[in-house]
């Protein structure tokens, strides 16, 4: 038997080498250096935090239009509410003051908003002044991570009418006359329209002065009152008519330099300036006809006009004269002016046209040109596309003083729309003092 073999090991003992030894040191210097520029990860760290911050940043912007959609419904529930209210002329329905507030707030969904927090007040001698502050909580969606859960607001509102010294009211009727007003009975709705507007503004007027209407009918051209055109220190040619080179401007009128025409001079197509009196007002509405081509430039721009301070001696020798009432004396008021409403209705039913003084799209610029200056000088400009074309339309919403103040109708709806009209205008005599 083989005796048995067991292979002899050697353990060999590697020798410790001591911790602060120079070789030790170095390798930790490496690896720390290593780890130091190692930028794995760095990127995904910042990228975090940057959306983190877009976060935050989107939020509050979403919440701040939230709560700006939020503020702008219930200040213009405000506004109109407290307008209507305070109006003294008797209602329909004969509702409170109260009643009107609270409905005009239930309409847009702010009953709750509004609660108690208006007050009332009248007496015979100073009239009415209605005071509404609602408030309301807009409930926060991003800025809770901030810890904010909400955001308060309140919309404060106020308006007076007094029983005397309200603001006076200048009123110009533009008017289309041109002869595509003849069909559909488009002409005499017009006039029920427009009788019925005169004679409720100036039947509510306290006294002559309060309210002036001028009605100035168009259609190729716009006769102006006689004597009117020696005024004008700039008019070159002859003709009963004139026409603007400059469409821009507003101010100045009498010294800007305008071309004579001939034109038909029909004695119911004269501009008619300051009319006070309804039962007369209603004579010249009713007298109009329907002829020419349009010019709404042309309009527009006689319209403007009768707001330019400058044409006072014009407005003096027509009060000599006897064709406008003395309360008249001094106007148009001064731009400056305080407590005046200022407001122009431009009606068509057609589109500029036919190539007898400029072309289309001139005669367009000119229009918007106009509306522009007046809505500059603060100007309420309702404008109306009387069953007229779409291009036409287009042009009317460029010239109304915004989307609230167009009107898209018909002969059938014209009445409903002047009638809107009238009290919007009412409305604006009252005083918004919030």
């Amino acid at each position: 038997m083989l005796p048995s073999f067991r292979p002899r090991t050697k353990t060999v003992q590697m020798p410790r080498l001591p911790v602060d030894s120079g070789v030790a040191k170095r390798a930790g210097r490496r690896y720390l250096h290593r780890f130091a520029r190692d930028e794995d990860g760095t990127l995904v760290v910042f990228s975090l935090f940057i959306f983190l911050a877009m976060l935050m940043f989107g939020g509050l912007a979403v919440d701040m239009i939230r709560y700006e959609n939020e503020r702008i419904r219930m200040q213009s529930a405000a506004d109109r509410a407290v307008l209507a209210a305070t109006m003294l002329r008797d209602n329909e329905g004969s509702a409170t003051p109260e009643q009107i507030l609270q409905a005009y707030f239930a309409a847009e969904g702010l009953s709750d908003q509004l609660g108690d927090h208006y007050r009332i007040e009248e007496d015979d001698e100073n009239g009415r002044v209605i005071t509404v502050y609602p408030a309301a909580t807009v409930p926060s969606l991003f800025m809770q991570l901030l810890g904010i859960d909400s955001f308060a607001m309140t919309t404060p509102a106020q308006a007076a009418e007094t029983i005397e010294g309200g603001p006076d009211v200048e009123l110009v009727m533009v008017l289309d006359v041109s002869g595509s007003m003849n069909g559909q009975q488009k002409l005499g709705a017009m006039q029920t329209a427009a009788v019925n507007l005169t004679s409720t503004l100036l039947n509510d007027a306290d006294e002559i002065g309060d309210v002036g209407i001028t009605l100035v009918p168009y259609d190729t051209y716009v006769l102006p009152p006689p004597g009117f055109l020696n005024f004008f220190s700039n008019a070159a040619g002859n003709g009963a008519c004139n026409d603007w080179l400059l469409w821009t401007q507003i101010t100045s009128s009498l010294n800007l330099l305008t071309n004579r025409r001939n034109c038909d001079t029909a004695t119911w197509r004269t501009v008619r300036p300051y009319v006070s009196d309804a039962t007369l007002a209603e004579t010249y509405i009713n007298d109009l006809r329907a002829a020419g081509t349009t010019s709404i430039d042309l309009g527009i721009r006689y319209g403007a006009l009768f707001f330019d301070p400058t044409i006072r001696p014009a407005i003096s020798q027509l009060i000599a004269n006897g064709d406008i009432d003395p309360a008249f004396e001094g106007r148009p008021y001064d731009w400056t002016e305080p407590n005046v409403v200022r407001a122009l209705i431009l009606l068509t039913d057609g589109t500029n046209c036919c190539g007898e003084r400029f072309g289309t799209l001139i005669q367009d610029a000119n229009t918007l040109a106009v509306c522009q200056a007046l809505k500059d000088q603060g100007v309420l400009i309702y404008a109306i596309a009387y069953q007229a074309p779409t291009a036409s339309a287009a042009l009317m919403q460029g010239c109304a003083s915004s989307a609230n103040h167009f009107y898209n109708t018909s002969a059938d709806e014209i009445i409903s729309v002047f009638e809107g009209i009238t009290a919007s205008i009412q409305t604006q005599a009252l005083r918004l003092t919030l």
